[in-house]
């Protein structure tokens, strides 16, 4: 059953990859879209967009920089080749005093213990520097790298270098020891041969890499799977309102580029509060920040691009298609175009007639706008109507141009229909003239499309009153408009029958039938309730009475002064109740009593005490020997557990074998189970 919106209009939806990528098995069906070469669908982040072009100059790794938790900045100068470090105080000293350790210094970062790691490309290594005695604690990844460019380092010290020469990243533990690589490609194989130049830890562990040949960043999980690329742009703009480390102090670096968003860092208070138990998190944060404000990845997308979407069928010849709307992002540069073809034979609409200029029978674009001038859609405009004649079926053709820096991205496309007109609500007057009926049919959709939005949200929100059909997201809220709370436990299906019930559960709060069908429909089974005073003798037993048997029939207990034996008996049943809670399974009782204890609690009368009792399908005598409530006679077969006896298809039937009654688990002991011909010792 297709969804339908308040003017009973449905539509179709193109927002997954089968949408949009063309099938191999029909390249020139009408039931296969069409996609030029030079776009793409990212099935990672569901757009369409156009495929980045390779860069003919190649990004440059970005000059090592570090910081530490006092603020001290740590920097590669590059006309001597060595690592200085400025101060808090403005001072600016070298790091080592012998120059003839590094080849050529390029990343750099310091782990949660203060240790500052040089990766040398030269050299082809990774040098670890204790930065208040300016001594050499290691050197490692000799033999294993071959153009170490850039150093990240987890809140859990694993080290990651980007090797630019080898095209992958390498991974050492804390002792330095290799533990892998991998090359850092995305789910479709880009870059081709990857150049990794910067490498970055995000906050959830996940891992950042900058490509020198590719305008995005490659992301990739804490296991190195990959993720959906990533826009610079956008972690840019975020690092204002994530960072919780000062960048104040790089202004000497970056200058006036640095943007001032926090201050404080040169300050032992920062120290204290911030990064001395947040497990080199803030460090890891920092050094993060550092790169993403240095990076500059230069892209070039391609020029345009041309989508065709497979046939769409309104399932009636005649049909007047209504409406395109189309969720995109359109940066600036970018535009978005649509145009729509129709046809009550399916033939017409094949690929080859849609694109062949030499074809006689071409198809015919129809624009959204008389003489066929292409209307571009923006935010503001977001949908425009369907020009082209009545059919029954109907095809898109977008066409996505950019000036190359930028792409448009388009998430989802929707095409409504039939068309809802709100002439058909005028006199036959209006429609007297074609053209102006034409000119008035369209200038009404303007009020249509607004009229019909409200009138959806209306329709979304009765929907959302209603138990049955409301999302699990939402269940919860509507529970509080009649005053109840979920368990954890409680699956969806029976919070919406609670729900639905929850008049009637209150117009029956406190009585056996409101008890028994609440606790019913969270345990799916009705209970039993036995109140006690059904119990209560009609008279006291004495001792010495015939038929009083003490400890048997008769039970001794304190005297009471103020009571008589009459009263204490009246007391001792009145205003009390047990429930029997029917379970299929034991080891369901651990998480199902609480619930029913809570919800008897809440829902019985204030004055009364009661107990729970757990009933399963077997028979206990003194325990489940009541007929009628815990004790059926000639009930059903109990369930049983088999062992074996698969049958075979097609061969003969087999009984399966029971545990417990013709099968034991375990090897055979002669001392304990012997053939019935050998008899019993």
């Amino acid at each position: 059953m297709p969804a339908r919106d308040s003017n009973n209009s449905t539509w179709y939806d193109l927002r997954y990859a089968e949408d949009f990528n063309p099938r191999t098995d029909a390249l020139n069906d009408a039931s296969s879209p069409s996609l030029d070469a030079s776009l793409h669908f990212d099935n990672m982040r569901h757009v369409l967009e156009l495929r980045p072009e390779p860069l003919s100059v190649e990004t440059e790794p970005l000059p090592g920089r570090a910081v530490d938790v006092d603020g001290n900045i740590y920097f590669v100068d590059a006309k001597t080749c060595t690592i200085r470090v400025r101060r808090c105080d403005g001072s600016e000293v070298p790091l080592l005093c012998d120059r003839d350790v590094f080849a050529s210094p390029a990343g750099m970062a310091i782990d949660r213990r203060g240790l500052l790691y040089v990766s040398d490309r030269v050299a082809r290594r990774v040098v670890v520097i204790e930065p208040d005695s300016g001594s050499v604690q290691d050197i490692f990844g000799i033999g294993e790298l071959s153009e170490p460019v850039d150093i990240a380092i987890t809140a859990n010290a694993q080290i990651h270098v980007a090797d630019r020469a080898a095209g992958s990243i390498v991974s050492f533990d804390a002792r330095h020891h290799c533990v892998g690589h991998f090359r850092p490609q995305n789910f479709e194989g880009i870059p081709v041969a990857p150049k990794p130049i910067a490498i970055m830890v995000e906050a959830d562990g996940s891992l950042l890499v900058a490509d020198s040949s590719f305008p995005c960043l490659l992301r990739f999980s804490r296991d190195l799977k990959p993720l959906a690329d990533a826009e610079l742009s956008s972690y840019v703009h975020e690092i204002a309102g994530s960072s919780k480390l000062s960048l104040d102090s790089l202004a000497g670096v970056y200058g006036k580029r640095l943007p001032r968003f926090l201050a404080g860092v040169c300050s032992t208070h920062v120290r204290q509060s911030t990064l001395s138990h947040d497990g080199g998190q803030s460090l890891v944060e920092v050094h993060r920040t550092l790169r993403l404000l240095g990076l500059r990845l230069d892209q070039r997308f391609a020029d345009n691009g041309v989508f065709i979407s497979a046939v769409l069928d309104s399932g009636r010849p005649g049909s007047t298609w209504h409406r395109v709307q189309i969720d995109a992002e359109l940066p600036t540069g970018t535009k978005l175009f649509i145009e729509t073809a129709t046809a009550d034979d399916q033939s017409k609409l094949k690929n080859e007639l849609l694109v062949n200029p030499d074809s006689e029978s071409r198809t015919r674009w129809d624009a959204p706008s008389q003489n066929d001038r292409l209307i571009p859609f923006s935010p503001l405009v977001s949908d425009q109507l369907i020009q082209s004649p009545p059919g029954r079926y109907l095809r898109l053709r977008v066409t996505l141009e950019s000036d190359g820096h930028d792409t448009p991205r388009v998430s989802s496309i929707r095409v409504r229909y039939p068309r809802v007109s709100y002439l058909d609500l005028l006199p036959p007057v209006f429609r007297r003239d074609p053209e102006s009926a034409k000119f008035l049919e369209r200038f009404l959709a303007l009020f249509e499309g607004v009229f019909t939005g409200i009138e959806d949200r209306y329709e979304e929100f009765s929907r959302q009153l209603n138990p049955d059909s409301v999302p699990r997201e939402i269940i919860d809220w509507l529970a509080c408009l009649v005053d109840l709370s979920f368990d954890p436990s409680w699956p969806i299906e029976k919070r919406r029958a609670l729900i639905s019930e929850a008049m009637e559960l209150y117009r029956t709060r406190g009585t056996v039938r409101g008890l028994e069908r609440y606790v019913e429909i969270y345990t799916g089974h009705r209970p039993l309730i036995q109140e006690r005073f059904l119990e209560r003798p009609s008279r006291p037993a004495y001792l010495g009475s015939q038929g009083s048997v003490l400890g048997c029939s008769f039970a001794l207990r304190p005297a009471c002064a103020i009571l008589n034996p009459e009263e204490d008996a009246f007391r001792s049943f009145a205003h009390r109740f047990l429930m029997l809670v029917f379970l299929e399974d034991e080891c369901d009782a651990e998480l199902i009593l609480p619930v029913v204890q809570r919800i008897v609690a809440v829902n019985k009368p204030a004055h009364t005490l009661f107990g729970l009792r757990v009933v399963l399908a077997d028979a206990r005598v003194g325990l489940q020997s009541t007929v009628g409530a815990d004790f059926v006679l000639g009930g059903r077969e109990s369930l049983k557990t088999a062992v074996g006896g698969c049958p075979i298809p097609g061969g003969p039937a087999i009984r399966p074998g029971v545990l417990g009654v013709d099968s034991i688990l375990g090897g055979r002991r002669p001392e304990y189970v012997r053939p019935i011909s050998q008899g019993l010792s």
